[in-house]
């Protein structure tokens, strides 16, 4: 029997806020109603609930302001007010880049502005690098991948890495704009621009660090932008490598229990063949009612992931329990 019953530790999540100061308007596909400055009402009031109830941290799934903000020149606004924003949880938030984000500023100038969490002190990152880990607890880890290390976004077309995801779209993508899926069948709907890779050191760091957390007996959340389960969303937006991610996560199921991705707002999920959750939150800024977030919750056995509004909720047990006796 436990000392206490309650949670560890808590933290909130949130996914594709987009905010911009535009007006609103429909996607791409004209089903699903955008509300650009409703969203930074929503990501306040989840800041100001979060603050209110004590919660410890905050995971930021990535695309927090809209690429439209580069067409209006108002990019730099943009990321100003949802830091401000933001600043009002008296805890850490820990951001991961979306395709949006790359399509208002350069992966070199992200990792110098308030949404890289690397520099933290207590996370670890390798030098020169956009991708990191840290602990929640001293039972839970969450290791943040970088979707776009290899991408057409936010890289100079001269570097290998754009070339490298120019060329494997390229030979998946005959269509004349590289965002447009029509015609591919499957996973291969992933092969558009607005998805990215992780490298290979990338993958041989997580895998390390997975190895490291099985040895320490720590429960892993993976968290990154892209969805890389086929089943937690629309196949166009899976990771372009996500395969590898998948069995080098499938390696280490021993200690993974959560994967986090934003990025497809219908939202979904799936537990995998080696029991691990992936959730794919749903985007805040298609959100229609006046709540947008989740509140999860460690205890000594499982996690419990509280949505709220338009997210939904789930529960996973831990693969390393904690006893508090």
């Amino acid at each position: 029997m436990t000392l206490n019953s309650g949670p560890l530790c808590s933290f909130g999540i949130i996914a594709d806020v987009q905010y911009g100061d535009i007006d609103e308007r429909y996607n791409f596909h004209k089903t699903r109603l955008r509300n650009y400055r409703k969203s930074l009402v929503l990501l306040e009031r989840a800041i100001r609930s979060w603050t209110s109830e004590g919660v410890d941290s905050v995971l930021q799934l990535g695309d927090i302001i809209d690429g439209l903000n580069k067409v209006h020149n108002a990019s730099r606004n943009a990321l100003s007010s949802v830091t401000d924003v933001i600043k009002l949880f008296p805890g850490p938030v820990y951001h991961t880049w979306g395709n949006h984000e790359l399509y208002n500023f350069t992966q070199e100038e992200l990792r110098g502005s308030d949404l890289f969490s690397g520099n933290m002190p207590q996370c670890a990152c390798p030098e020169g690098k956009s991708y990191y880990s840290f602990n929640l607890h001293r039972k839970l880890k969450v290791v943040v991948l970088n979707c776009y290390e290899i991408s057409m976004l936010g890289l100079p077309k001269h570097s290998e890495e754009y070339k490298q995801a120019e060329n494997l779209i390229l030979q998946n993508n005959p269509n004349e704009s590289l965002n447009n899926p029509d015609g591919l069948q499957g996973t291969n709907r992933r092969f558009v621009k607005l998805n990215g890779l992780v490298s290979d050191s990338q993958l041989k760091w997580l895998k390390e660090t997975l190895q490291k957390a099985t040895n320490d007996e720590e429960n892993v959340i993976i968290m990154g932008h892209v969805p890389i389960c086929e089943h937690s969303a629309e196949s166009m937006f899976l990771c372009l490598n996500h395969t590898e991610i998948m069995e080098a996560i499938s390696t280490y199921s021993s200690c993974v229990i959560c994967y986090f991705a934003g990025h497809f707002h219908e939202g979904g999920s799936y537990v995998d063949s080696s029991g691990i959750l992936h959730v794919t939150f749903a985007g805040t800024i298609e959100s229609q009612e006046m709540d947008a977030y989740a509140t999860a919750y460690l205890y000594s056995d499982h996690l419990a992931i509280r949505g709220k509004g338009s997210y939904s909720s789930y529960e996973t047990k831990l693969k390393f329990p904690y006893d508090r006796i």
